[in-house]
């Protein structure tokens, strides 16, 4: 409640003008002060004033009127005669006459029924604010501490897709083109090169349709000041990293579906350009689906410094450590003694800024470097296979998330047993690339047409760690051969456009996106990439059409058209269609 009205108000209901000279001369400066008052804290205004002091002015001028009495005698006629200035000294009518701050409205005398109604209206103002100041009052109290420091988020997409697959993948006629899925093989039964039968293989020429969801729902948790927690669980297939979409039907009729652990991190930022997260986190560098999914989450610890330069340019650098894989504790598990550790680690660091040199023009460049230790395949030691269940020294370096395009080859060095000349040869298979990658990434804004901004990006990946000699003398296999020349390479970029508001979160909000991606066959981790492109991996090529149009608050709908095709190898050309309906809260 506004004290400085309450007191205005008694003051005004308690004031009552006796007509007297005395009351009025006394009262004046008073007067003067809440009228000040009024017209400060915005109760009146100076219009309002004006009129007050005008009527104000009419009715002092009435007041001070003497009642008709006897004419005095001449000392006294002379002594009232006398001028004002010469009843008191320059000092006394100095202090008798406050100094007002510029501006003030002066008036001598407020009308009674101008008081009342001011009155009442300040009794109205109380009986309005009372409840609603009570039920918040209230509602405080009721709801726990714990409860207002956590925020509870999540999203619903449902989206239509037809994957379609041309005529020309399957080769010649009665010469059909096969892919094997290395991950199929790799989470499974070894796969016995010489036995003569097909591995798994991958879908390249039956068109399909899928109906699928994803779903994921979080909260984020004000631990302390400068300190968070999130946690956030979503759909899935299976424990894939590269997508969240669960496809309805795929384990029969209205079967229940997994949900998965997505995020868990602490998150502590010390100052407002110094962040640290501990955790299960979203990527902390600024990338695109060249190199990872656009949702991927990161295992680790990164650490973020976010500097301002001046008023126009921000700076950041971003550095983190990440296990990608953690070799089995009871490996190998029908051997004595075990095998050593295999551990494989992403170590990465990116620095970049971001320039406005107007209100219109804005450019981020960033780079960085992305190290993956010990991802690559290596060759056992001699090894003899008895039971499916036997090991050999290296299988634990083979890749157990795989999407298809990186350069693999067969990691197991089979030995017949003694007596045997010939033996069966079931393999598992490793990336035959070390991957070191070096990502620049750049994006020019213009925001002359706001609320709509045009984007123009560029993305460029080179796996410094490839070595094709090396990758030969590995004994490659799959599918990055044109005849029986190896034709895998480490390069890849993208160039995208866009238009539109940049996020859609009211009705009519829209934009609209196309982009180029080329990416060859052991330029990024292929476990890592954007899965609908191609259907998921590398060595590939072609465009991507999106749009999306706000149809209520938090509320859209998308359209996708993605076209790709080999860059090296047999025919492989996907070309996929979805249409979403996107809710987020």
């Amino acid at each position: 409640m506004r004290v400085w009205i309450v007191v205005i108000a008694l003051l005004l209901a308690i004031a009552r003008p006796a007509g007297a000279q005395q009351q009025l001369s006394a009262s004046a400066s008073v007067t003067e002060r809440l009228i000040t008052l009024l017209v400060e804290k915005g109760v009146l205004t100076r219009d309002q004033a004006g009129a007050l002091l005008q009527q104000a002015k009419q009715e002092a001028e009435t007041a001070r009127k003497p009642a008709p009495r006897p004419r005095p005698a001449t000392p006294a006629f002379a002594v009232a005669k006398q001028p004002a200035a010469a009843l008191s000294t320059p000092a006394q009518a100095a202090q008798a006459e406050p100094q007002l701050p510029p501006g003030t409205v002066r008036v001598t005398y407020v009308p009674q029924i101008v008081r009342d109604q001011i009155a009442q209206e300040v009794r109205n103002q109380m009986l309005q604010e009372a409840p609603a100041q009570a039920t918040a009052a209230s509602a405080s109290s009721a709801v726990p501490e714990w409860v207002r420091r956590i925020t509870v988020f999540g999203d619903f997409r449902f989206r239509g897709e037809g994957d379609f697959f041309p005529s020309s993948n399957r080769g010649t006629p009665g010469n059909f083109t096969h892919f094997p899925d290395y991950q199929a093989i790799n989470t499974g039964s070894a796969f016995d090169t010489l036995g003569g039968a097909f591995p798994p293989l991958l879908d390249t020429t039956a068109d399909r349709t899928r109906v699928r969801l994803r779903a994921r729902l979080g909260v984020d948790a004000k631990i302390d000041d400068g300190i968070s927690s999130e946690i956030r669980i979503a759909t899935g297939n299976d424990n894939a990293p590269y997508t969240a979409n669960q496809t309805l039907g795929q384990n029969g009729p209205f079967t229940k579906y997994s949900l998965w652990l997505d995020r868990a991190f602490v998150k502590a930022a010390p100052t407002n350009w110094v962040s640290i997260n501990v955790g299960r986190q979203p990527n902390p560098y600024w990338t695109t689906n060249l190199q990872y999914y656009d949702e991927l989450s990161f295992d680790g610890l990164s650490a973020t410094l976010a500097p301002k330069v001046n008023g126009h340019i921000d700076g950041f650098v971003t550095a983190g450590g990440f296990p990608i894989f953690n070799t089995a504790f009871n490996f190998a598990t029908t051997q004595a003694p075990k095998e050593p550790s295999h551990n494989a680690w992403l170590l990465a660091a990116q620095a970049g800024g971001q320039w406005r040199f107007s209100d219109n023009y804005a450019f981020k460049l960033a780079a960085g470097y992305f190290d993956y230790v010990n991802t690559q395949g290596k060759l056992s030691a001699p090894c003899t296979i008895v039971f499916a269940s036997d090991s050999c020294s290296t299988d634990d370096t083979r890749p157990l998330i795989w999407q298809f395009g990186n350069t693999m080859f067969p990691i197991r060095n089979i030995v017949c047993q003694p007596g045997q000349t010939t033996c069966a040869n079931p393999q598992y298979f490793g990336l035959a690339s070390r991957f070191g990658i070096l990502d620049v990434h750049g994006r020019f804004e213009i925001d002359t047409f706001k609320p709509v901004v045009i984007g123009l990006e560029g993305d460029f990946v080179w796996n410094l760690g490839f070595n094709r000699e090396q990758v030969l003398a590995e004994g490659p296999t799959g599918d990055n051969f044109n005849g029986t020349a190896y034709k895998g390479g480490n390069k890849g970029y993208m160039g995208r456009i866009t238009a539109g508001t940049p996020t859609i979160e009211q009705r009519w909000d829209w934009n609209v996106s196309l982009a180029y991606k080329y990416i060859e066959s052991d330029a990024v981790l292929s476990a890592l990439v954007d899965n609908d492109f191609h259907l998921g991996g590398t060595n590939a090529k072609g465009y991507v059409l999106e749009g999306y149009l706000g149809v209520a608050r938090n509320a859209y709908l998308g359209l996708h058209w993605l076209s790709a095709s080999e860059i090296v190898g047999q025919p492989y050309r996907a070309d996929v269609l979805q249409a979403d309906l996107n809710v987020k809260f």
